[in-house]
């Protein structure tokens, strides 16, 4: 029985993947992205989302974002972002790091932003003394489970298109988020707004990967240079891209995401039916609840993990997340431990 709910980052490899590592591996390639499965994987995500993409392996989501907002924030960038995107808190500072630009954290309910909010972060362009808003960033799925529809990402893309901004989409969840909303992929990017996205495979079930999926080839220029500068070009790229070939084969990508999606809902609802109800809409493959340090002590104290997370004024959340190794056994077991702890204390 699995007890562990930290991320779907702790949760083994697919199977699938593992073996698509171990054959690609085993040939000779050409480097740095110049080999075939590297070029199949382009096309493939070409077919995805219906429209011409230039693509990048990379390892980790941190590193796609960094750069991804460094190509497209320019000088004295200032990027929008929600105050709990994982842009703006857990990522050590690595937008700024790899790029001039800085970003703007703003507030939004349901871990999402609006117009409104947007624009009173905006800032004024002829303002000498501020930083240009260049760019806008979306998490997708939201820090807090849940996701912006294809109609609000329409919304975001067009006020920061008639502000002159680009705009980035953080899809380390994006599996979930299509399989959730019932919206193609193009209808969530490019057809919204969207100029780039880095697609989440790692927390899908990959070894450790993702892609940066540019949806016009002029945005993504010398983007292999700011690879290589960054440390993140590897020789042998063709690893990650057999990764991702293998992910997005056979919609393994969405059967990964609709898996742990239904668990987090099994969750939500189990939880729901005893009076217990979570923070936010479980919408994708998390569950959040808020309760007192005694509920999450003795839960630890039952062998469940799981983050705590410091919402500022709002206290102390628990986070639990699914995966596609999520069974629901697992569900069943957490939920049981959670009625007991919430209701042992109210005792």
């Amino acid at each position: 029985m699995n007890k562990d709910f930290r991320s779907d980052n702790v949760a083994p490899p697919l199977p699938q993947i593992l073996e698509a590592a171990v054959q690609g591996g085993g040939m000779w390639m050409d480097a740095y992205g110049d080999d075939q499965i590297t070029g199949r994987l382009e096309e493939r995500l070409a077919e995805i989302f219906e429209h011409e993409v230039a693509a990048f392996p990379i390892l980790t989501g941190t590193a796609a974002n960094a750069l991804a907002l460094a190509q497209m924030s320019g000088r004295f960038g200032q990027i929008l972002c929600h105050r709990l995107s994982h842009v703006y808190r857990d990522e050590c500072g690595a937008v700024e790091f790899h790029s001039q630009g800085r970003l703007k954290a703003l507030d939004g309910k349901n871990g999402k932003l609006d117009t409104e909010t947007c624009a009173r972060g905006f800032g004024f362009l002829d303002d000498v003394h501020q930083l240009r808003t260049t760019a806008l960033s979306l998490s997708q799925a939201t820090e807090v489970g849940t996701y912006y529809s294809a109609d609000e990402v329409l919304r975001l893309a067009s006020w920061a298109k008639g502000h002159d901004a680009a705009v980035h989409m953080d899809g380390t969840r994006f599996a979930n988020v299509v399989v959730a909303s019932g919206s193609t992929p193009a209808e969530l990017t490019w057809r919204a707004g969207v100029d780039v996205l880095c697609l989440g495979a790692t927390k899908g079930g990959a070894i450790g990967t993702e892609v940066v999926v540019f949806f016009e080839h002029d945005l993504a220029d010398d983007f292999k240079r700011l690879m290589k500068r960054s440390g993140h070009l590897p020789s042998r790229l063709w690893f990650l891209a057999a990764q991702l070939e293998a992910y997005f084969d056979n919609d393994l990508w969405r059967e990964s995401a609709r898996h742990a999606n239904a668990m987090a809902c099994r969750l939500g609802d189990a939880l729901s039916q005893n009076g217990i109800a979570p923070c936010y809409p479980a919408q994708t493959n998390m569950v959040f609840l808020k309760a007192d340090m005694g509920t999450y002590e003795r839960l630890r104290k039952c062998g469940f993990k799981f983050y705590l997370i410091d919402e500022e004024n709002e206290g102390i959340t628990a986070r639990f997340v699914m995966s596609y190794a999520t069974n629901t056994d697992d569900v069943e077991r957490l939920a049981e431990a959670i009625i007991n702890a919430i209701y042992t204390n109210d005792r």
